[in-house]
């Protein structure tokens, strides 16, 4: 190649779970009854909406100075509907990776408070969250993790790439795409019924 050339298109890493005596692919997607994905991915939204009011409000005190006096409000001021966060790029899968047809759910999406409504920072948030539906449809969050580009050093972005076999005992785990303030990179969850495990992260984070 010439010196000075350009380099026509981008290097694409695609990660791949294998082993030549392993059980066969399957597929782990979950087939949802009539309006159930609907309601559940609501559900998930509200969820998410929650975790990023709570983020901001920490960031916003996190970022009062130390001699400085919160401004006093109003007392009804507290029941005010809260600022809903305009959420992009929303991805929400279901999986029956425990093979009990019981789904687990895996929502990630960026999000933003509308200009001048809210107090909070004007900052983009990423989200992923991860939850199953109890026995009356309600949510049981299995992970949740807000960040942004500046605290990834603290809470990696994960995007879901799919469900596999990552150990060849039948049962799926998550494979998650990682953006870490030391660069990029690949983990594997398994989810258990109360929390996800880390098998494997290729950054070595632990």
């Amino acid at each position: 190649m010439k010196a000075g050339a350009e380099q026509k298109g981008s290097v694409q890493l695609v990660p791949a779970i294998s082993d030549a005596g392993g059980p066969n692919p399957r597929s782990y997607k979950f087939y949802w009854k009539s309006g159930e994905e609907d309601d559940l991915r609501t559900q998930m939204l509200a969820l998410a909406g929650d975790e990023i009011r709570a983020y901001a409000s920490a960031l916003a005190k996190n970022r009062i100075s130390a001699g400085s006096t919160p401004k006093k409000t109003p007392a009804q001021k507290s029941a005010a509907k809260p600022v809903e966060p305009v959420f992009e790029n929303v991805s929400f899968r279901g999986f029956d990776i425990w093979g009990n047809n019981q789904p687990v759910m895996i929502l990630s999406a960026e999000a933003h408070f509308p200009p001048a409504a809210s107090t909070a920072p004007a900052v983009s948030y990423s989200v992923t969250l991860v939850a199953n539906p109890d026995i009356y449809g309600k949510l049981h969050a299995l992970y949740k993790g807000v960040t942004d580009k500046f605290h990834l050093d603290v809470t990696p972005r994960l995007q879901l790439i799919d469900a596999v076999d990552a150990d060849g005992d039948g049962r799926g785990e998550l494979l998650f795409s990682e953006t870490t303030d030391a660069g990029s990179g690949y983990v594997i969850y398994r989810a258990t019924a109360d929390k996800l495990w880390k098998l494997f992260d290729s950054l070595g984070r632990t």
